[in-house]
């Protein structure tokens, strides 16, 4: 924090309740007495209002961890998890009554991996990956969470999607596991 005003990030620790006690006593304090401050923090949870629902819209694809999902389904959100093993593949779909699609990537050997990236396929557009750089993961369970954007995949095709988890270090990368959706698309 700075004598004049809030840093943004530390707002955000705030709001996120990331701040030890001392830190989140003296932002109680400056935010009564800064209407500045008090103006990001309503941009901050603006945002954060904005993009939660953006994604019960099914406009926002993410990968996730496993908290979240728990609390998808507390809200009362209807989710289909796919649980696909380390170089195997699952026949998926989308059902009329799935709020959120959530793909369990299982197995993946992450004990001593500082840093994963996601490399995505799609069948329909070969040669055109698409990388998500420094993604989530669990490496006590071995697991990489995904939630696809819904109104993307619920109209497509039949279509196979392939997720590639990659290690990334000084080192270079390697591959971690290879996921395979044969999604089967609705009719019509």
């Amino acid at each position: 924090m700075s004598t004049r005003h809030v840093e943004r990030d530390a707002l955000l620790d705030y709001w996120l309740g990331d701040t030890d006690d001392a830190a989140t006593a003296a932002i109680d304090a400056h935010l009564l007495a800064c209407d500045d401050c008090g103006a990001v923090l309503d941009e901050v949870i603006a945002l954060s209002r904005a993009v939660r629902d953006a994604f019960a819209r099914g406009e926002v694809a993410a990968m996730v961890t496993g908290a979240f999902v728990e609390r998808l389904k507390a809200a009362g959100h209807q989710v289909h998890e796919y649980r696909v093993p380390r170089n195997g593949s699952v026949v998926c779909a989308v059902a009329p009554g799935d709020d959120q699609l959530v793909s369990r990537l299982l197995d993946a050997p992450l004990a001593d991996v500082s840093r994963v990236d996601a490399v995505f396929t799609f069948s329909f557009a070969p040669g055109q990956p698409e990388r998500l750089h420094d993604i989530p993961f669990d490496a006590a369970s071995g697991e990489v969470l995904f939630a696809p954007k819904m109104s993307f995949v619920r109209p497509l095709a039949s279509h196979d999607f392939v997720v590639q988890l990659l290690a990334v270090d000084d080192a270079g990368e390697r591959k971690l596991g290879r996921y395979t959706f044969h999604h089967q698309g609705t009719p019509g």
